[in-house]
């Protein structure tokens, strides 16, 4: 209720994607999906750019939507790729401008949340997290934000 309340009176929009070569959408989809729980059933408004999405494309699109956040997925974790897109990500977003107006998430089956910070990240989701988990990631970092401006 607190989440529903919040972003209601503070809308939050995001981008999100599974980036890379990656073709996996399950995982991002429950994150995202209203019939599966996702952020969508607490109010948070996205844009979803698929699979196989570079890096850049996830961050214009955030900057041209004047999205919140970025949610980025990677399942594939061969030569470490999840981590290097992951360090990708907040290497365009600091490049660009925008690191510290945008809120930047991972997420994959091996991603956890001391991995996804030490890349740059604000946040790693790994297996078994639920929409609500990043919802309620969502509202404090916003809340977090809001208060320093």
């Amino acid at each position: 209720k607190e989440i529903r309340e919040y972003i209601h009176e503070r809308p939050i929009t995001v981008v999100a994607a599974t980036v890379g070569e990656d073709e996996h959408s399950v995982g991002l989809k429950e994150i995202l999906d209203i019939k599966h729980g996702g952020i969508e059933g607490f109010g948070v408004k996205y844009h979803y750019l698929g699979t196989s999405c570079p890096v850049e494309k996830l961050v214009d699109a955030a900057i041209e939507t004047r999205s919140d956040a970025i949610l980025q997925s990677t399942i594939i974790s061969h030569d470490d790729i999840h981590i290097q897109n992951m360090r990708r990500l907040n290497q365009i977003c600091v490049e660009r401008g925008v690191r510290d107006r945008l809120i930047l998430a991972g997420g994959g089956t091996q991603v956890t949340d001391e991995m996804a910070v030490a890349a740059g990240l604000d946040a790693g989701f790994g297996r078994g997290s639920k929409g609500i988990d990043v919802a309620s990631f969502l509202v404090k970092q916003c809340r977090q934000k809001d208060a320093e401006k």
